[in-house]
């Protein structure tokens, strides 16, 4: 997020509707600056749950044309609420590989006293004991299939959140996170070449810039205890994982062709 906030896109998240700056109960959609004159710009929306999915669809976020993206947990809901035949939208989707995610999740909801699902009592638990706690299992499939987090997943909806990322999704890898940005910027017409905003790439991706991670954490080896059992309460969420590896490797050449189109026109 922090990167398309440099890049002077509008973007659509909770920030903009938190009420310490002054647009949560406005009538219509606005586009502001919540901390600067010429910080990032919000619209003034939350589309990261359903039920900010609704209000934003009552207030016209997408035929508004404001927003130049729209960040969701719910991809699902926002795609059945948010778009229509009039008002068409790409998904870019950044994946990392599940049991890395929900490692990185349990450490950082330690110390994270500003998040809503903060934690502390984590801190006395193992990567396993979290494991064997956790009730989260496969989001990726859930959030693509649109079930709830307390419902279960099957083969059937594997195979149907792989058919919406192929024919919905430019899809990302946190392990590939600068060529991923690349590609999303093409889909978004984003001009690499403009000086500000190839001073923003610079900033996140240049060669004197060591890798932006704000949850510094230990790391779970593969085969450990914790690790398997994240593992195998996951398992269609790595399956999932591997094809958008497979997916990711197959859209390249695509994305390279657009961005030549788009270099010709």
């Amino acid at each position: 997020k922090a990167i398309y906030e440099c890049l002077h896109q509008t973007l659509a998240s909770r920030a903009g509707s938190l009420p310490k700056f002054g647009h949560d109960k406005d009538e219509e959609i606005v586009a502001f600056h919540p901390w600067r004159e010429n910080g990032p710009t919000y619209v003034n929306v939350d589309t990261t749950g359903p039920e900010g999915i609704r209000h934003a669809k009552e207030m016209g976020l997408v035929p508004s044309g404001l927003a130049d993206l729209i960040i969701t947990g719910d991809p699902a809901f926002a795609i059945e609420h948010l778009y229509d035949d009039a008002h068409k939208g790409r998904v870019l989707a950044l994946f990392r590989h599940p049991v890395d995610r929900l490692v990185s999740k349990f450490y950082y909801l330690q110390t994270a006293d500003w998040e809503r699902a903060y934690n502390p009592h984590w801190k006395k638990l193992s990567v396993l004991d979290f494991a064997e706690r956790n009730n989260e299992n496969n989001l990726y499939v859930k959030k693509l299939v649109g079930k709830e987090n307390n419902e279960e997943v099957t083969a059937e909806d594997l195979k149907m959140a792989m058919k919406t990322l192929k024919e919905r999704c430019v899809v990302g890898l946190t392990n590939y996170m600068e060529e991923s940005i690349h590609r999303f910027n093409v889909v978004m017409d984003i001009d690499e070449s403009d000086v500000e905003n190839k001073k923003c790439m610079d900033q996140f991706f240049g060669g004197h810039v060591e890798k932006r991670n704000s949850n510094t954490h230990p790391i779970e080896i593969k085969g450990s205890p914790g690790w398997d059992a994240l593992a195998k309460r996951n398992e269609l969420d790595i399956r999932l994982y591997n094809y958008v590896k497979k997916l990711f490797k197959e859209q390249k050449e695509i994305v390279d062709l657009y961005a030549e189109s788009m270099a010709v026109e």
